[in-house]
């Protein structure tokens, strides 16, 4: 049976996909939603997981101490998985976590320096390991062909955890057991309670990153929804009309890329010029990311505090990067870290973000409903039906708020869309509902925006079940 799915992500207040009794939508498939146990308005907030990372301001002698722990802890992890499959290849034996983890005090005894290394962090280098092999056998149970987990080179391994103990924060000064002391760049205080303390190394820079128990901070409703509609044209566009453009940090600075690519090339390997070229490689490279991080961030966070619901399409990522021809743009673009910011930003803040199939989104009218084919190349809804023009991503961002709307209705709750339709929270499924029942109901007046001059939008045909 065919089912159209969307996921709505909402503190962890949800309970598992349900079925809705007679709900079908426009195309006559069953629709499936993820069922609030509460009140969309009303729902209780626990603690959330939050990540802090700052940069590492580290003398030599300290730089040199977290060298030689990477080094240490690289080690442990190839030796464990050597063990591992040398044990099941010879022997026929699977060797788990325990089994290594008893191992260590004994290993610290033949060798010397892992004893200059924590015991809790020699132990997580295990549990990533341990976690390494789950996701590979849940992958081939799931049908998937997954890699068998790699020997890690040593500019494959640039990461150390604390995960209980073994560090002091006092200030901007982080001591590490075993290493010594270092200040840090507070760009911003530290909430919450400290969890784990992470030190990771990036392009030669060194950066300590603490994941730390927030409360959540759900911000004041406003009743507002609006859909997204993400492209490669332009970053997104919105249903009110809004187009963000796209940056394109990669491609600006792919010359130079290149030229720092041609410039290792021409080096000697093992020599001490080519390592100071690869390193202003992953200098480059961090700053693209750095950059389309940084923006995707500020657009993701004033999405969250104009809106209550947002609505976007669940795309098939890895399967469009397939694509020879757009791969790198799609790669550039980054649609699925900044889908991922949007969500984790609207549960910390008490909103919901709710992904809609995106099947005919594009082809279908958004004021008819006909179905309008058009090719990629193809920038301009125009209907010969009702005569709908518009921008064919404004068109599409208005369906998926239109379906977002219809099963959004199905659970009970009401939102406006700025700039589209003004739908409540009706007892009955009936077509074409007025403002007035929005306003006398779960909604406040001042929430409602872009009204024409009768104080009505016009709004889309919510379908009954046949």
């Amino acid at each position: 049976m065919s089912t159209e799915a969307i996921l709505v992500i909402d503190s962890r207040d949800v309970k598992t996909p349900e079925l809705i009794p007679g709900m079908k939508n426009r195309h006559g498939r069953e629709a499936m939603i993820f069922l609030l146990t509460t009140h969309w308005a009303e729902i209780q907030y626990d603690l959330m997981l939050k990540a802090f990372k700052y940069r590492i301001g580290t003398s030599k002698t300290v730089e040199q101490k977290l060298e030689a722990t990477l080094d240490i802890c690289r080690e442990l992890y190839n030796a464990a998985l050597q063990e591992r499959r040398d044990a099941y290849k010879q022997c026929g034996v699977s060797v788990n976590y325990q089994a290594q983890a008893t191992q260590l005090p004994d290993i610290k005894t033949v060798r010397p320096d892992v004893a200059t290394v924590h015991s809790q962090v020699l132990q997580d280098v295990l549990k990533r390991l341990q976690r390494a092999f789950e996701n590979f056998f849940r992958r081939v149970r799931e049908g998937d062909n997954p890699g068998y987990p790699r020997f890690k080179g040593k500019n494959r391994y640039d990461s150390f955890t604390y995960p209980q103990g073994g560090w002091k924060l006092d200030g901007d000064k982080l001591t590490l057991s075993k290493i010594g002391s270092m200040r840090l760049k507070l760009s911003r205080p530290v909430e919450g309670d400290i969890n784990r303390v992470t030190i990771k190394r990036e392009a030669g820079r060194w950066y300590a990153i603490f994941t730390c128990e927030v409360e959540a901070n759900p911000a004041s409703t406003g009743g507002c929804a609006i859909a997204l509609d993400v492209n490669l044209e332009n970053l997104l566009t919105t249903s009110d009309g809004e187009v963000v453009d796209n940056p394109r940090w990669y491609r600006k600075a792919e010359e130079f890329l290149a030229w720092c690519q041609r410039w290792i090339s021409r080096k000697k390997k093992g020599s001490k010029r080519r390592k100071r070229a690869v390193l202003r490689l992953q200098k480059a490279h961090a700053k693209v990311k750095n950059q389309r991080r940084d923006f995707q961030h500020k657009l993701s966070r004033r999405l969250v505090n104009e809106n209550d619901v947002i609505f976007f399409e669940t795309l098939q990522i890895k399967n469009m990067v397939k694509s020879h021809c757009l791969a790198k743009s799609i790669s550039d673009v980054a649609w699925g870290s900044f889908l991922f910011m949007v969500i984790y930003k609207a549960a910390e803040a008490g909103r919901l973000a709710i992904g809609i199939s995106p099947h005919w989104t594009t082809q279908e009218c958004s004021r008819c409903h006909a179905l309008v084919m058009k090719g990629l190349s193809q920038r301009w809804h125009s209907c010969p039906g009702c005569g709908l023009q518009l921008p064919r991503d404004h068109n599409s961002a208005r369906n998926i708020l239109a379906r977002g709307i219809e099963l959004w209705l199905a659970s009970g709750q009401g939102v406006t869309a700025r700039g589209g339709p003004l739908l409540g929270a009706p007892a009955k499924r009936e077509p074409a509902l007025g403002c007035e029942s929005v306003v006398h109901g779960l909604l406040p007046a001042h929430s409602f925006r872009g009204w024409d001059s009768r104080g009505i939008i016009e709004p889309y045909p919510f379908y009954p079940t046949p």
